[in-house]
């Protein structure tokens, strides 16, 4: 069977971009050559859709043109490629306008000796059941235009062929199942031995012919011979084609998904013997049937038969959005993504992704306006059809911006969070605690005498929570002048704001002395709340507060003996607490006396305290109720939203990309009785 039957017949397959099958000679040692197909009609995973006409444009540029090691950075980058990274070149391409979506472009690429580090890649992860992870990918220059219908990008016109390279992760392609090869060897041996046969025969038979006299003992003689010969191609043919099904055996046992047990089973069943693939794959689909049936029953469960994922593969997206990170000096997984390298520039970080190295097409990697674009005002710019245009510029840096948005958000200093009750909120409504009354002292109950009845009564807390957030536009000129430095600031200082904001809202609870749930004042001297001193900060004078805390009294009159747990300040009375809470003996004693507030209580400094003098003490949030912070949607951390669409707000009145910071949740005080103030 000739290549081009063998490509025909796997047709249905769909291989685009991938290597599909390999040509004899692909092993002489003087380079490779391998019969590709280069892209199929249609729209790729990028959005771009090849019709009949571009895919014969490309099947007549990409003749000699060259293949290389994965794309270039840049178009900077592609003009200036270098020759340790070409791998090839291509020549005898055809265009096949048979099957779905306009057809096909095929070529032969031939693969330089230099090269057999990728030979060796191409024929290992074949073997090993796993051509995916190598394909092809175009690289062109063209004009496209926009159906605001499909939201397809349709090539109109293609100027340029830059090179057509080995990728990862093509776009433009399907599924790769296996390299379409026989054994040349057996089959050499097997037409040489069948030629020889069929010589040798005709060559009896004329003798016998011109010499009758020879006799019917030489010519069997010579029949036997020709039968040994027979034998022994048969036999080379049998070990040639249980080799072959031994290969498609261990293929499809890596490509399935059913646990080892059963592919144990399967591989005894049928290893050993000849079999064709159709008795392969019914053997598969009764594996994977009786599994069903079994866990359906009940009987399996847990047993790990869940579809595998491919964990390992690493796309082209994934080391772009590594790339971001690193720009932004986050964590990368390098035991996982290998060395990554951060973008130097922001300049940089936008034409790796886009092509666009002048930031014609505007700074959104779709920023494109109208239902369908003339040809005559179609822009021309670099279409690559792996897939690290998946991810919009804006997405990607925005993506990286919203993790280091987070890293420095929960690096910011946030005590507050020790004396607050922390609870998620469903929605904006009002949000209502209520504070049930107590019970006092169980009276006693005489004999023959009914129990008495009291009732509870209670108050009620409430707070609605409220939308706070702002937004940063990143313009066209940020990125044409490269201020990296500008944009790396931003996910930072919009951290800081964030936190500052909210610690502020929890602090003001107590410097601003509000009114609470009973319509008081949270702090009191006296009542209602007895919870409020006239002293500076002093031993003596957070005594006096610890003894006031603990003669706090439920509804009923009853003291609950509360102790705190934390000593609030403003940072100019920093040293004092320290001074007060560390020192073993009491501060300007001349007797030496014993600090009993040695340890006692946990200093908390809180810049966010307007007040010099003021100073707080607070009890444990688990032990008694102080202020309770509520999170829309339990959604803690302030969030990025990015807003790039090209027809909408600052991207088409002003060439910028908007990114907006949002953080939600509100407050109130619960209980006061958790709460001193000193002055």
């Amino acid at each position: 069977m000739s290549p081009q039957a063998l490509v025909h017949n796997e047709q249905h397959i769909r291989i685009t971009g991938q290597l599909v099958e390999q040509l004899e000679g692909a092993d002489t040692g003087e380079g490779h050559a391998v019969r590709v197909t280069i892209i199929q009609g249609g729209r790729s995973r990028n959005g771009y859709v090849y019709d009949q006409v571009s895919l014969q444009r490309i099947a007549h540029l990409i003749e000699g043109a060259q293949a290389y090691a994965d794309h270039a950075r840049s178009s900077e980058d592609q003009v200036n490629r270098s020759v340790r990274d070409v791998i090839g070149f291509y020549h005898d391409a055809s265009y096949h306008p048979d099957g779905p979506d306009g057809g096909r472009v095929d070529a032969t690429l031939h693969i330089f000796a230099a090269a057999d580090w990728l030979w060796s890649i191409i024929k290992e992860a074949c073997t090993l059941g796993r051509p995916e992870l190598i394909g092809l990918s175009i690289d062109i220059f063209g004009q496209w235009q926009l159906n605001e219908a499909s939201k397809a990008k349709e090539i109109i016109s293609i100027q340029q062929v830059n090179s057509c390279d080995i990728v990862t992760r093509p776009s433009a392609g399907g599924t790769f199942r296996r390299i379409l090869h026989e054994d040349r060897t057996a089959l050499e041996e097997y037409e040489e031995g069948e030629a020889y046969l069929m010589t040798e025969t005709l060559k009896s038979e004329e003798a016998v012919e011109a010499q009758p006299e020879v006799g019917a003992g030489r010519l069997q003689e010579q029949q036997q011979q020709i039968e040994q010969q027979r034998q022994e191609v048969e036999r080379l043919l049998s070990e040639v084609t249980m080799q072959k099904a031994t290969l498609s055996l261990e293929r499809r046992l890596q490509e399935s998904i059913l646990p080892e047990a059963v592919k144990a089973q399967v591989r005894q069943r049928l290893q050993g013997r000849a079999f064709d693939e159709h008795e392969l794959e019914a053997e598969l689909t009764s594996a994977q049937a009786l599994l069903a049936q079994l866990t359906r029953d009940g009987l399996i469960r847990g047993n790990g038969h869940e579809k595998a994922t491919v964990s390992q593969m690493i796309t082209e997206a994934e080391k772009v959005q590594a790339a971001f990170d690193a720009m932004f000096d986050l964590d990368v997984d390098r035991s996982r993504l290998g060395n990554i390298h951060g973008f130097g520039s922001i300049h940089e970080a936008y034409t790796r992704v886009t092509g666009d190295a002048s930031l014609r097409a505007g700074i959104s990697s779709s920023s494109h306006l109208g239902a369908i674009r003339v040809a005559e005002s179609a822009p021309i710019g670099r279409i690559s059809e792996a897939d690290t245009t998946t991810a919009s510029f804006s997405y990607l840096l925005g993506t990286s911006m919203n993790k280091r948005l987070l890293k420095d958000y929960q690096a910011w200093p946030a005590e507050w969070q020790k004396f607050v009750t922390i609870v998620p909120i469903r929605d904006f409504k009002q949000q209502t605690r209520v504070r049930l009354g107590a019970f006092g002292s169980l009276p006693i109950v005489a004999e023959d005498t009914p129990y008495s009845a009291i009732t509870l009564t209670d108050s009620a807390a409430t707070y609605v929570p409220q939308k706070r957030g702002n937004l940063v536009t990143i313009s066209r000129e940020t990125i044409l002048n490269d201020d990296l430095q500008a944009i790396r600031q931003i996910p930072a200082k919009l951290a800081v704001s964030a936190a500052y904001t909210l610690a502020e809202f929890v602090y003001a609870f107590l410097s601003s002395n509000p009114l609470i749930y009973d319509a008081a004042n949270l702090f009191t001297t006296g009542a209602p709340h007895n919870n409020m001193g006239a002293a500076a900060l002093s031993s003596a004078a957070m005594q006096n507060g610890i003894t006031a805390m603990r003669e706090q009294a439920n509804y009923a009159g009853k003291r609950l003996g509360l102790r705190p747990r934390y000593l609030v300040v403003p940072p100019e009375l920093e040293w004092t607490s320290m001074v007060v809470t560390r020192s073993a003996g009491v501060p300007g004693s001349p007797n030496n006396d014993i600090n009993p507030m040695l340890g006692y209580v946990t200093p908390i400094i809180a810049p966010q305290l307007s007040s010099a003098t003021q100073w707080f003490l607070v009890g444990d949030p688990r032990e008694v109720d102080t202020i309770e912070i509520g999170f829309v949607g339990g959604q803690v951390n302030p969030t990025l939203f990015i807003q790039d669409q090209p027809i909408l707000g600052l991207n088409f009145t002003q060439d910028a990309i908007t990114y907006k910071i949002r953080h939600e949740y509100g407050g109130a005080v619960v209980d006061y009785r958790g709460l001193y103030r000193g002055v």
